[in-house]
């Protein structure tokens, strides 16, 4: 979950690419934009229902994105606002679904006296 496509080049809107198996070797399957992507979390929901956390780095106050298997290809089902992301984590408490992101530095605050937050699945986003 690793595995993100920042640069030092100033140039952070880049495709990341979700690889599939294809019997013998992993191929390019899915590009998605990214800005300045730092990690990637899965998550599995209900048994079937497979997303993906995208954290969005750059610029610093952009939304992250979640992202869920429609069966085809993984698609953004839902945005939300971030400051400098820099790790998604997934986790169940009592049986009830969490994800937490790790903020790193707000422009709008001008430093890096930001909150990180804890969400709660409500059962649709």
């Amino acid at each position: 979950n690793n595995t993100t496509n920042n640069n030092t080049t100033n140039k952070n809107d880049i495709d990341s690419v979700i690889y599939r198996w294809n019997g013998t070797a992993f191929a390019p399957f899915q590009l998605i934009p990214t800005h300045g992507a730092m990690d990637w979390q899965y998550f599995q929901l209900d048994g079937n229902a497979h997303y993906l956390m995208l954290a969005n780095y750059v610029p610093f106050d952009t939304d992250s994105v979640l992202y869920q298997w429609n069966g085809t290809l993984f698609v953004a089902v839902q945005r939300i606002p971030t400051h400098g992301a820099r790790h998604w984590q997934y986790l169940s408490l009592d049986g009830r679904p969490y994800l937490v992101v790790a903020n790193d530095f707000s422009a709008t605050v001008g430093s890096g006296d930001i909150d990180s937050v804890l969400y709660r699945w409500n059962g649709t986003a």
